[in-house]
């Protein structure tokens, strides 16, 4: 019945306001304090429905009747009604009400002002961003906000970084944040089956930052409970650009550069004489410079080209992008072409429909890196200078101790072809003036093909008389979310937000991989002219997730602030007695500057205090660790046989962490400063980690909950408006510490001896710390190393193992000065980590004083006779030790820009609405301690465990690039 009288009203209504005399409004909205345009603006024939917002400049376009009142109304400043009588034209000026005009950004499932966030929120606008041509997102993130670390793994183009909020809160399950782009959860991660170590495919990569608009990263439970089961490790929300309103824009951006290898960081190896002295041989006129013959100036370029547009009804925005990346060592580079196109349109006065859509292709040139006999740099730095490239006859030289980098790099073939389309469509209709009901279907494709040949002609391929390998990868994740939104005012002092809403999302990933020998000759490279299958596989996994969450958001006159937050997930990967995982969440936030003993206080803007508590879950674990499991492959007198494979753990359930933080927000001497403190405390508990059982069971593990782990720490950020003027000179600092511990482990037994470095999992140490012996010197007597008898028994054994090193940092920090006089600009931006250890594994054999390993210049002054004191040992050993632990900690001069703008009548002569020219420099200088090529490296790629281990990883390069931006 109520259905019935709503429609029937409705009805009426349309009728008599189509019998209206109508007329079309314009105008623009500005604060009456600056005179700065309003934007998000609610402009609404008031008793109606019929209404639409300002533009980014503030511009509004309504059509109504000509005796209706037009009411004015955007948080935080005062509503204001306009009678129209008959004008076509009305501009307003809105005073300030409480809170003064801010930023308003997106958080979970909805927007907010920056100051009426009650959780640890930050945010990077496009503003920031949008002169720094840095062509992957992890790239642009990099130092730009506390909390956030991110780390290269390698230099390698297309290669693939760690991000991490606030610490590793798991050991087995992933630390990634969940990233989502226009409310679309993102494929990340590697998904190559050729392994690469440090080296894999990131499917992040695929991604144009030229696209996006903003980020924002939501650090605490408060802001990521929303999130639910995936909001432990934090949440980087990215929104797109959409179309302009009122005008066409047109933009081009490209730039070309160059990529060198930092010259000072490459290690100095022994020549051709300085190995004969070493080994006591006699090899003449060769003294080949392997690393000469790998690195190359590479070039780089990026070029993207959009549309944007719009009027009161349709905004459009459209792009196209290539990106080039050929890496400093030969035989490597990444191509990306990628497109988007985001539409929305007001269907209706109170229903709009919408459509964000993205494509990219890449490819990516690939060789073998770290972790193998088999890669350019690491054989162009083990190889001995007394072996020359090629042979009299012009054959590669194959007499060194390991395959010859340059045939690797001229006939092998490692290439990654990506396809990658992400889109969404959505439906926002508005009904009874403070209900929005928002809808949208959206999808994530990923489509990976590799292919690998090593010919006869090069080591690997002659071992097989050639080698191929072909691999695809099919990964979709598909989401639908249904949001209903409440807003309502009470006398302007009682202001409430509620919002309730349901998704599902459906997973599904397909893996193809065959691997051939014997082909007839290095010309035919596919599988199809392939003697020999050696190995084939298929993978197919299917999961789902449902998911009830709502919100409630309550202040009183912007002064008190309050938000609750909770959310119900269901996944199909854990126990059939744990199947839904439940995470609340609460925070409050007290503006002390809205108080009126606070009034006399002038210089003081902005002062807020935030505090939050909330549980936040952990689902990035393996797909079947609940099921019991059978392989096939157990055959039995000619027939097929299955066996049990694991254990069924019905009762596997949530990793689960409980979030505890207090902030102070600080806004100065007319906002020129402002500083954000925040310390959190967060304890993971029930980590999901293997337990060992007796062998009597046939097995000997099961997946179980029995851990806990603990990350606690400070986040500063200060920014200060130094010089205002025709001279300006702005700063932004962040600052973020984070401290973690393990708590408990299974009858405190610890994950011992991870990955090259020795990494280490126990009880009361920080996750993967390194642990090993502790090398005392060289004795001066005999040569050898002595180590440190810990447990006094006069014997080296693994009992003499203790902590050695420590590859967590005690502070990450990102500093960036922007300055600029009239049309010149020039931004200047430091990244540093400080505190952290690194394992420099490459030096096990650059310095081992035994085998065919070149060596480097350091073992010249090596132990030769009693009495010599020195660092270097006669012969060295493999021992996990103290040797091989370095001071990890550096200050890079990670990128400087200057730029010029023209003149805007000088760029009007030339039919261009604005043009700016700039140089710019990335990884200019890297101050640090360590002696290896790079210390922000880690040869593991994303593990939670195994870090900070160099070992022969590809570095990053330093570039030099020249650049314009166009406006037309």
């Amino acid at each position: 019945m109520r259905k019935l009288i709503f429609l029937f009203f409705s009805l009426a209504f349309s009728v008599a306001w189509l019998q209206g005399q109508t007329v079309v409004i314009t105008g623009k909205v500005v604060s009456a304090s600056d005179k700065l345009p309003v934007p998000g603006v609610t402009v609404l024939e008031k008793n109606t429905q019929n209404g639409i917002i300002t533009d980014m400049e503030g511009i509004y376009k309504l059509e109504t009747e000509q005796g209706a009142t037009i009411v004015f109304s955007y948080i935080g400043m005062k509503t204001l009604e306009e009678n129209v009588n008959g004008r076509t034209r009305i501009d307003v000026e809105l005073l300030d009400d409480n809170i003064k005009l801010d930023e308003v950004i997106v958080v979970g499932y909805s927007t907010s002002s920056k100051k009426l966030i009650s959780g640890s929120v930050g945010a990077i606008s496009e503003s920031e961003i949008k002169n720094v041509p840095l062509r992957t997102i992890d790239g642009v993130l990099q130092g730009k906000t506390a909390g956030v670390s991110i780390t290269q793994n390698s230099g390698t183009p297309g290669g693939q970084s760690t991000i991490k909020l606030r610490g590793g809160s798991s050991i087995n399950a992933g630390n990634q944040p969940l990233i989502i782009i226009d409310g679309v959860p993102t494929i990340t991660g590697s998904f190559g089956q050729i392994g690469y170590s440090g080296q894999e495919i990131d499917a992040l990569s695929d991604l144009s930052p030229g696209d996006i608009e903003s980020f924002t990263i939501l650090k605490d439970a408060s802001a990521t409970a929303i999130y639910g089961a995936r909001g432990s490790n934090g949440v980087i929300l990215i929104t797109t650009k959409k179309g302009s309103l009122q005008k066409t824009d047109v933009s081009l951006n490209t730039y070309y550069g160059w990529q060198s290898f930092p010259k000072e960081r490459l290690p100095e190896l022994m020549n051709a004489q300085q190995w004969n002295e070493y080994k006591g041989t006699n090899v003449q006129g060769i003294d080949t410079d392997w690393m000469k013959e790998i690195l190359q100036v590479a070039p780089t370029t990026n070029t993207e080209l959009s549309l944007s547009s719009g009027n009161d009804k349709t905004r459009m925005f459209l792009s196209g992008n290539f990106y080039n990346q050929v890496g400093t060592v030969r035989g490597t580079s990444f191509d990306r072409y990628s497109g988007r196109l985001n539409v929305d349109h007001k269907l209706l006065k109170n229903l709009s429909i919408g459509a964000n859509f993205s494509m990219s292709y890449s490819k990516n040139n690939r060789v073998e890196g770290d972790q193998t006999l088999y890669g350019p740099l690491p054989n162009a730095l083990s190889i001995p200078a007394i072996y020359p490239v090629y042979n009299e006859d012009g054959n590669y030289n194959e007499d060194g101790p390991y395959a010859n980098p340059v045939a690797i790099f001229n006939e092998t073939k490692n290439v990654a072809y990506t396809n990658r389309n992400i889109g969404n469509a959505f439906l926002e209709y508005k009904f009874l003036n403070n209900f929005t009901f928002t809808s949208k279907l959206g999808i994530d494709l990923y489509n990976l093909r590799e292919h690998g040949y090593d010919p006869n002609t090069v080591r690997q391929g002659a071992k097989y008389n050639g080698l191929g390998i072909e691999g695809t990868t099919y990964v979709s994740n598909m989401v639908n979310s249904n949001v209903l939104q409440f807003i309502k005012s009470l006398k302007q002092n009682h202001n409430i937000e509620a919002l309730a809403g349901y998704s599902f999302e459906k997973y599904a990933r397909r893996n193809t991989y065959i691997e051939a020998i014997n082909f007839p000759n290095e010309n035919l490279q596919y599988i199809t002219s392939a003697g020999t299958i050696r190995a084939a596989s298929t993978f197919a996994l299917d999961r789902g997730m449902n998911s009830y969450f709502g919100q409630l958001k309550y202040n009183y006159m912007y002064k008190y602030i309050f938000t609750l937050t909770g959310r119900a997930d269901g996944s199909s990967k854990f126990g059939k007695n744990n199947r839904y995982g439940y995470f609340p969440a609460f925070s409050f936030a007290w503006r002390i500057t809205e108080e009126k003993f606070m009034k006399k206080h002038t210089k003081i803007n902005e002062l807020k205090l935030r505090l939050s508590v909330g549980k936040t879950g952990n689902d990035a674990i393996g797909d079947f660790n609940s099921q019991g499991l059978y392989k096939g492959g157990f055959n039995y007198a000619g027939g097929a046989g299955i066996a049990p494979t694991q254990l069924p753990n019905p009762d596997l359930r949530w990793e689960s962490t409980t979030q505890t933080g207090f902030g102070i927000d600080l806004a100065l001497f007319d906002n020129r400063i402002s500083i954000n403190a925040d310390v959190y405390y967060n304890k993971t508990r029930d980590l999901l980690l293997d337990r060992p059982l007796p062998s009597s069971t046939g097995f000997t593990s099961i997946t179980t909950n029995i851990g806990n782990l603990e990350n606690k720490g400070l986040e500063l950020v200060l920014n200060t408006e130094n010089i205002r003027g025709n001279f300006k000179w702005n700063t932004s600092i962040n600052f973020s510490a984070n401290r973690n511990k393990v708590l408990e482990l299974y009858e405190n037994q610890p994950i011992d001896d991870q990955g090259r470095g020795g990494n280490r999992v126990q009880e009361g140490e920080a996750t993967g710390i390194f642990y090993g012996y502790r090398c005392l010197g060289v004795d001066p007597t005999t040569g050898n190393l002595v180590y440190d008898d810990i447990n006094g028994d006069k014997a080296i054994t693994a009992d003499d193992r203790t902590k050695i090193g420590d590859p967590n940092p005690d502070f990450i920090a990102g500093i960036t000065n922007n300055f600029s006089f009239k049309n010149i600009d020039l931004s200047v931006f430091l990244h540093s980590i400080y505190g952290n250890d690194v394992f420099n594994g490459t030096l096990i054999y650059l310095e081992s004083g035994s085998g065919e390993d070149n060596q480097t210049t350091n073992m010249v002054n090596r132990w030769k006779k009693p009495g010599d004191i020195t660092d270097y040992p006669k012969v060295g050993d493999t021992y996990k030790s103290s040797r091989f632990i370095e001071n990890g900690s550096f200050l890079r001069i990670k990128n400087i820009t200057l730029g010029y703008t023209l003149p805007k009548n000088t760029a009007k002569k030339i039919r261009l609405k604005s043009a700016r020219f700039y140089i710019s420099g990335q990884n200019l200088y890297t101050f640090t301690p360590y002696t290896g090529m790079d210390p922000e490296v880690n040869y593991y790629s994303v593990d939670n465990v195994v870090m900070g281990t160099d070992f022969f990883t590809y570095p990053q390069s330093r570039t030099f690039l020249f650049g314009i931006n166009i406006g037309l």
